[in-house]
């Protein structure tokens, strides 16, 4: 199975534009990394589904000349109010690899277990990573990447994060959560490096 990617890969290379390798190439190893976590993947959504792509540029600390990368966003489904993306981040040294968000995990606890009722804490457990952000957007002016999570359609809970691309990778600088139901917008910031 490995062998038939890379030679197709391999393939998609050779048959194409300079400009379009990366690309082409990149697309197939989504597509063929994520058949099973997405949906929809070759379907036509429309614009928000539509392949993006933009280039980056950093230099290192003790390096004498700058790095460059290529973030890529491709849709990875989407339900009634929200959109899933997936980013690969290409370079020359690591080639192309799916981007990792780092995001806190936490427990909320409402009043007599009962998540309609008041939120008494929500307390912070660890990080994690997740592949896939929802209603996310990438900024080129600030190089960084937002996303906003509904927990249902009226948006009065949710989640939300930034996070900054810095040398060469995305760091997260901040995290909101408003796990009330409540029909107000009223999140707690439970991480901020702003």
């Amino acid at each position: 199975m490995t062998r038939t990617i890379a030679i197709a890969l391999a393939a998609t290379l050779i048959a194409t534009p300079a400009g379009a390798q990366d690309t082409k190439a990149v697309t197939k190893l989504f597509q063929t990394s994520f058949e099973t976590a997405c949906f929809g993947i070759g379907e036509d959504f429309g614009d928000f589904a539509e392949t993006r792509s933009w280039e980056l540029t950093w230099r290192d600390e003790y390096a004498d000349t700058d790095s460059t990368a290529t973030l890529y966003q491709f849709f990875c489904g989407s339900g009634a109010y929200n959109v899933n993306h997936v980013y690969y981040l290409v370079d020359e040294y690591d080639g192309a690899l799916p981007v990792a968000f780092a995001v806190p995990e936490f427990d909320v606890v409402y009043e007599n277990d009962d998540f309609e009722a008041a939120v008494l804490d929500v307390p912070m457990t660890g990080y994690g990573t997740q592949l896939m952000l929802t209603n996310s957007e990438f900024d080129p002016e600030t190089e960084t990447i937002t996303s906003h999570a509904l927990w249902r359609g009226i948006g009065d809970a949710s989640s939300s994060g930034t996070w900054i691309f810095d040398e060469g990778r995305f760091r997260l600088i901040s995290y909101e959560v408003d796990p009330s139901y409540d029909g107000e917008v009223n999140p707690e910031r439970l991480v901020d490096f702003e």
